[in-house]
């Protein structure tokens, strides 16, 4: 049961749809934090930030954490994005190097992740959207437990204030084990506001089948 649960925080979709390999303008920023509220009433928490150092160098910072009936397990790492001479006019690739930990109860273990991002502009009708693959691998140097992750994404602008997107992600380990999830959302952006704000559906199918109810908050500066 601790193994799905490792996983499944592994697998959260805390990175927002508006990552991927797309960097951050110099000295532009983003933050998000979702939660999200399982049939198996399992919270999922997370928060992502990120930084345009330079304008070819986004850093960041992704924590995920989730909580069950016998406690608490999640991970964190700060990140860097570099982006790569590839792509033309509307497609983008990038790499991304990240270095954490994994936290289970009071055990803290060591992890490294090494990720890379393509991202397309696309348009359907007279909607604008973006098209976005995110691939990466995981080392915890304490459990030897090394993960593979795959994720996807396709969305459309229907306004400035207003988009929809579907996502999904596959997360597969050492161990034999995966699961795959199935999001949609829609992001709202008031007029006038600072924030915008999110909410969506999603199911997993690994051992299990289970769905959730997440609800989120952007924010761009």
């Amino acid at each position: 049961m601790r193994l799905w649960v490792a996983i499944l925080c592994s697998s959260l979709a805390a990175t927002p749809a508006t990552a991927g390999a797309w960097l951050r303008d110099k000295g532009g920023g983003f933050t998000a934090t979702t939660t999200t509220l399982t049939d198996q009433l399992v919270t999922k928490n997370s928060f992502y930030f990120e930084y345009g150092l330079t304008a070819k160098t986004t850093i960041g910072l992704d924590v995920d954490m989730v909580a069950t009936g016998w406690g608490q397990i999640g991970n964190g790492r700060v990140f860097a994005r570099r982006a790569l001479p590839f792509g033309g006019d509307r497609s983008v690739w990038a790499y991304q190097i990240g270095l954490g930990a994994d936290f289970d109860g009071i055990a803290v273990t060591p992890l490294a992740r090494l990720g890379l991002s393509f991202g397309r502009g696309i348009k359907l009708g007279r909607y604008d959207g973006w098209l976005g693959v995110d691939t990466a691998l995981q080392w915890n140097f304490g459990t030897a437990l090394r993960t593979a992750k795959v994720d996807t994404v396709a969305g459309l602008n229907f306004s400035d204030r207003s988009k929809a997107m579907v996502q999904m992600f596959w997360t597969g380990t050492n161990t034999g084990y995966s699961a795959a999830t199935l999001s949609t959302s829609y992001v709202y952006t008031p007029k006038r506001g600072k924030f915008s704000y999110l909410v969506g559906v999603e199911a997993t199918q690994s051992h299990r089948t289970g769905y959730g109810i997440k609800l989120g908050l952007w924010h761009n500066f």
